[in-house]
């Protein structure tokens, strides 16, 4: 038999992405909205990712994130640790269990 026997990378990027919209189908469609948006930034470099990745994952992956980069107009410039706002400190969770983080048993959570 004569042929590929191993996908490519851009193949692969390809393959993930189309599980991906998969699974963006069966979402909310306010969110379905943007992991249709993920999908087509995973496709947006693949072509160029295929040069310097093996892996399909780590490609789709590197290609979201220069497309977020871009979309948040950071071009050209660097992201400082301390210039990036810190996420909004929550409550904490409880297990199922009842067994909450901060020591407390509950009948669940609250």
């Amino acid at each position: 038999m004569m042929g590929r026997s191993f996908l490519s990378v851009r193949m692969g990027v390809n393959d993930i992405a189309g599980r991906w919209q998969r699974a963006a189908r069966a979402m909310r469609s306010n969110d379905a909205v943007y992991a249709d948006e993920v999908v087509a930034m995973a496709k947006t470099y693949a072509s160029e990712a295929f040069y310097a990745f093996d892996e399909p994952l780590e490609a789709a992956f590197f290609s979201v994130l220069i497309c977020v980069y871009r979309e948040h107009g950071l071009e050209g410039g660097h992201v400082v640790p301390g210039d990036v706002p810190p996420f909004p400190e929550s409550p904490p969770l409880c297990h199922p269990t009842g067994n909450c983080p901060d020591g407390r048993e509950t009948d669940g959570c609250e």
